[in-house]
C-alpha cells in the first residue's frame, strides 16, 4: 500500500481507516474484487449506465464535505469536477478515432464478467466507464503538467476552461499502448488543435531532447501554402515547452512516436 497514489492515503486519513480498506471499497466498486458486494457494484453499474448522475453527486459530496469545514487539503477534488454541473468528460475525442476501442472494451469486459454475476451488457457498460474515466484523468494530468498550455507554441488560453482550445493526447496513441501506457502522464503532450493534429499525424515529433523536428512535407507545405508558416515557421517553438514544475515526457514514447508516426527522420 505504501505505493499506492496520495490521494488513497489522504482518504483513508480523512475516513480514519486503513488505506488497504479504502482501496478495497474502490475495488469492490468496479468489480474488481471476486467477493465483492452485489449492491456495490450494482451502484457502480448504474452510475455507469448514466453519467450525468455522477458530477451532482459527485459535488453533492465535496459541498457537504466543504460545508463541515473539510478543504481541499483534506478532500481535494481529484477528478476537477467541483461546481461543474454537467459532465463533459475530457480526452474523449482521442477514444472516438481509435478502432480499436471495441477491441480493448471487449477484452476489459470479458475480464469482469469471470469475476461478477453479471451479463455482458453490464460487464461491457462498466468496462466502458472505466475507460472513459481513465482517459478523463489522464487528459487532465497532462493538462496539468504542461500548465495548461501548447507544448510547441506556448498558447495558453487558460481563462477560456472548457471550450477545447487545448488538447492533451498522448505520444504513444491510445490504440498501441497497454493499460499502464495508457494512464501514464508522462506518454502525453498538451497542445493547441493546430500542432495536436500535426503530432498526431507525424508531421512534426519530439526527440529525446526535446527538439521539436519537422517532416520533410510540412517544410515544403511551409514554404508553398498560405499560412502554413504562420503556424509552423517561427511561432513553433525549437524545444518541446515543459514548464519548471511539469515533466518531460518518457524517453521511450517519444521514440515510439519517432519510430512509427513521424513522417520523416529524425537527424541526430
Amino acid at each position: 500500500m505504501h505505493r499506492a497514489p496520495k490521494i488513497l492515503h489522504d482518504l483513508a486519513e480523512l475516513f480514519v481507516r486503513p488505506p488497504g480498506s479504502v482501496n478495497n471499497e474502490m475495488m469492490n466498486l468496479d468489480g474488481s474484487r471476486k467477493n465483492a458486494g452485489a449492491h456495490e457494484w450494482r451502484f457502480f453499474i448504474e452510475m455507469a449506465a448514466d453519467p450525468d448522475q455522477f458530477p451532482h453527486l459527485y459535488n453533492r459530496v465535496l459541498s457537504a464535505a466543504r460545508d463541515m469545514g473539510v478543504e481541499e487539503d483534506r478532500l481535494p477534488d481529484f477528478l476537477a469536477l467541483e461546481s461543474v454541473t454537467s459532465f463533459d468528460l475530457l480526452g474523449q475525442e482521442e477514444l472516438a478515432r481509435q478502432q480499436s476501442l471495441d477491441a480493448v472494451l471487449e477484452v476489459k469486459a470479458a475480464k469482469r464478467r469471470l469475476r461478477l454475476l453479471a451479463d455482458e451488457e453490464e460487464t461491457t457498460r462498466i468496462a466502458e466507464h472505466e475507460i472513459r474515466i481513465g482517459q478523463h484523468r489522464f487528459a487532465g494530468q497532462v493538462l496539468e503538467n504542461f500548465a495548461h498550455s501548447c507544448g510547441f507554441c506556448g498558447f495558453a488560453p487558460r481563462s477560456l476552461p472548457g471550450n477545447k482550445l487545448l488538447v492533451a493526447s498522448h505520444i504513444k496513441p491510445w490504440a498501441a499502448c497497454d493499460d499502464k501506457e495508457r494512464l501514464d502522464f508522462r506518454n502525453g503532450v498538451a497542445a493547441c488543435p493546430t500542432h495536436d493534429a500535426a503530432f498526431d499525424t507525424g508531421l512534426i515529433t519530439v526527440n529525446g531532447g526535446l527538439r521539436v523536428h519537422r517532416a520533410p512535407k510540412l517544410e515544403v507545405s511551409s514554404r508553398a501554402d498560405p499560412g502554413v508558416d504562420q503556424y509552423f515557421g517561427q511561432v513553433l517553438k525549437p524545444k518541446l515547452i515543459v514548464p519548471k514544475r511539469g515533466q518531460r515526457p518518457g524517453d521511450s514514447y517519444l521514440e515510439w512516436h519517432q519510430e512509427h508516426v513521424f513522417q520523416g527522420v529524425v537527424e541526430i
